[in-house]
């Protein structure tokens, strides 16, 4: 049987959605996961297709399997993040888009959305950005602050044990302060609940192979199964630890005219239905609601900037805070907003990446720039561009 590399078959599907040929997308990545189904490049894919095809309680399931594996996966939770929006579920579109700024406090597109999405539910009068803790503890680790760094993200997964961003954020602080012992508790720990944690895998294993135990391995092969091309093993490991096996990235060649063959079948219209049948069937009484249709020659890039910069209009029921937003607060984030003591501010000399001026001052006791015009003027993005 002919086979094709999962790099191939990933740019096909690609291909696809660009074309806006969005069932033979949804048909190759599901034909990828029928051989490799923990794969998460394949279920990000097909969360990009569902979103494109707006099957959007099928978006959410594929890219909350994403995160169940990757919770630092910025695609997938700008993905989520939207199908939750067009859901009517703004709350849960504005946590995802605020842990994926606090990962990501580079990305200005990342604020505009959160600004914008903050003004459709509270108003621009309530649409400040403000440092949460686990925001706080990633500014801590990215300028090498690491005991203050894990000292945050203890709170956090203290506070919200089921802020998985936070798990593999304290596990890696923890082994690059080498306070070894304590990553692999908390390693194990966090694999007892969340048995797919990527980073927890990736660093379980290699601790323990440096240590000659070839438990490491097993751990490994879950990972390379959750990412074959090893993408985040190799953001965290250069080299890769010696005694790593060779991950398998092949798969048969998707056979696109048998798909559309059992497609056709598939279709084939059922037995006549008669008259008592018909009436006997409640359903007829509320038809069910269908998706809005994908227009005809719309690239996938265009699309996803069209999804996140011209949302459908949303009635929030909820009464807006009494106080500015603060990153971190809303829905299931629930965040506390972090104090700096003076003893332990901020240098804005620690890098480029220590980004927040405003929330760093608003911190520190100084006056921020409230925000005081509407929804302001965004540049389109898409998905792709997140990397």
């Amino acid at each position: 049987m002919a086979t094709i590399s999962l790099q191939d078959a990933y740019t096909q599907a690609r291909t696809f959605l660009e074309a806006n040929q969005i069932e033979q997308a949804i048909g190759l990545t599901q034909h990828i996961l029928t051989y490799h189904p923990d794969n998460l490049e394949a279920q990000r894919i097909l969360g990009e297709a569902y979103l494109a095809q707006r099957d959007l309680p099928a978006a959410v399931a594929a890219f909350e399997r994403v995160l169940q594996a990757d919770p630092e996966n910025i695609p997938a939770h700008v993905g989520l993040g939207m199908a939750y929006e067009w859901q009517g579920r703004l709350d849960k579109a504005i946590a995802e888009f605020e842990q994926a700024l606090e990962i990501r406090p580079d990305m200005p597109e990342l604020r505009a959305q959160l600004v914008r999405l903050y003004t459709e539910a509270w108003g621009s009068e309530h649409a400040a950005l403000r440092l949460s803790r686990s925001g706080l503890a990633r500014l801590y680790a990215r300028g090498q602050m690491l005991p203050q760094a894990i000292h945050e993200f203890r709170n956090v997964v203290a506070e919200h044990p089921r802020r998985l961003d936070a798990w593999v954020g304290l596990i890696e602080a923890l082994w690059r302060n080498d306070q070894l012992d304590e990553a692999v508790e908390v390693s194990r720990q966090a694999l007892k609940q969340y048995p797919l944690l990527l980073k927890a895998h990736l660093i379980l294993g290699a601790i323990l192979l440096a240590d000659g135990d070839q438990e490491g391995i097993e751990h490994w092969r879950i990972a390379q199964r959750l990412d074959p091309y090893q993408v985040v093993a190799r953001l965290l490991f250069e080299p890769l630890p010696a005694g790593v096996p060779t991950p398998d990235v092949s798969l048969p060649v998707w056979d696109e005219a048998e798909w559309r063959q059992r497609r056709t079948v598939a279709a084939t219209p059922a037995a006549t239905i008669t008259e008592d049948d018909f009436f006997a069937e409640a359903g007829w009484l509320t038809p069910a609601a269908q998706p809005a249709a994908v227009a005809a020659g719309v690239s996938d890039d265009d699309l996803l900037a069209m999804l996140l910069f011209s949302p459908p209009a949303v009635a929030v029921e909820s009464p807006p805070p009494s106080g500015a937003r603060t990153l971190g607060e809303s829905g299931t984030n629930g965040a506390k907003t972090a104090v700096i003591e003076p003893s332990a501010r901020l240098s804005t000399e620690a890098g480029p990446e220590l980004f927040f001026s405003e929330e760093i001052a608003q911190l520190e006791g100084k006056s921020a720039t409230p925000t005081t015009s509407g929804e302001p003027e965004l540049t389109p993005f898409s998905l792709a561009d997140l990397g």
